[in-house]
């Protein structure tokens, strides 16, 4: 939901240097799979010298895990970024219409015509993938850029926030989890989140301490996506292996969620954004290079 709003929302703004379709979807490239890549290989390296016995490595995993396809890969979690890519593709093709709404709208019926048409696919993944109602939750992100670029002054009360986080708390209580029913995760997970959203928008940027790490929390998001499936797996080894697993977990899963957002964290700093600046440097070097032929 929240890639839906910034990708529309920034791509739009006014006086934001335009991308061409052809820049966005480098840009979005660079952004997601150099990190993806280096969390593979690691899940590789660590299976290769004994662990993750249990884990099938087979050259479908890695394919699908090195370009991101729909299907097993080597990190678990990364099949969201499967879905992140498709709108990425779908959203650079509507791009070369120009205006910000006919390009919304284009988005939406494309993405909701995929969900009608991948019921037709024979291939189970792609088709449960393709007519998987999440995509529905980067709509509702196009959508409230729309409505947010659109007023003069927007005024949504923080009590739609509450109202987000309420659901998204007590929905639990009625399913064991948010895909038990059929595009139930649209209902307890996206349209909360979308109220959520809508309810801080206009919440200035924190220039306390505690404001500003919340704010490198957020850029370290998918270093933290990522990385915290490594502290899971370490955790996992504990619970097995040593008295850990005989206790209550109640009194370590506050330790474990620490952990995760400090190697996150440490990993965004040290790792992740050299990664990225390096590569997005050669990617604005080649792009700037001419054929011989222009140049003379």
């Amino acid at each position: 939901m929240i890639i839906g709003f910034i990708v529309v929302y920034v791509r739009f703004h006014p006086g934001q240097a335009a991308d061409t379709p052809k820049r966005f979807i480098i840009k979005r490239a660079t952004r997601l799979f150099p990190w993806c890549w280096i969390c593979s290989a690691t899940i590789a390296a660590i299976s290769a010298i004994g662990f993750l016995k249990n884990k099938n490595i087979d050259l479908y995993t890695i394919l699908n895990s090195a370009l991101i396809l729909p299907g097993d890969k080597l990190v678990y979690v990364a099949w969201t970024l499967s879905y992140e890519i498709y709108f990425y593709i779908i959203f650079s093709i509507c791009l070369n219409i120009g205006k910000m709404f006919s390009t919304s709208i284009s988005v939406i019926l494309l993405m909701i015509g995929g969900i009608v048409l991948g019921r037709e696919i024979h291939n189970s993944t792609y088709s449960d993938f393709f007519s998987s109602p999440l995509v529905l939750e980067f709509c509702f992100g196009i959508a409230l850029a729309l409505f947010f670029s659109a007023g003069k002054k927007w005024k949504a009360p923080l009590a739609l926030g509450a109202l987000g986080f309420l659901i998204i708390i007590v929905s639990p209580i009625f399913l064991p989890h948010p895909d038990a029913l059929p595009g139930s995760r649209v209902i307890v997970w996206g349209l909360p989140a979308t109220l959520i959203v809508a309810a801080f928008l206009e919440v200035k940027r924190p220039q306390s301490i505690a404001g500003r790490a919340t704010v490198l929390l957020g850029d370290a998001s998918y270093a933290l996506y990522l990385t915290h499936v490594f502290v899971m797996m370490a955790y996992g080894w504990v619970i097995k292996s040593t008295f850990v697993g005989g206790m209550s977990q109640a009194v370590f899963a506050p330790v474990i969620i620490f952990l995760c957002l400090i190697v996150g964290v440490l990993t965004h700093v040290f790792v992740e954004r050299p990664a990225l600046d390096l590569v997005r440097r050669v990617t604005r070097r080649q792009s700037g290079r001419r054929p011989l032929e222009a140049r003379s």
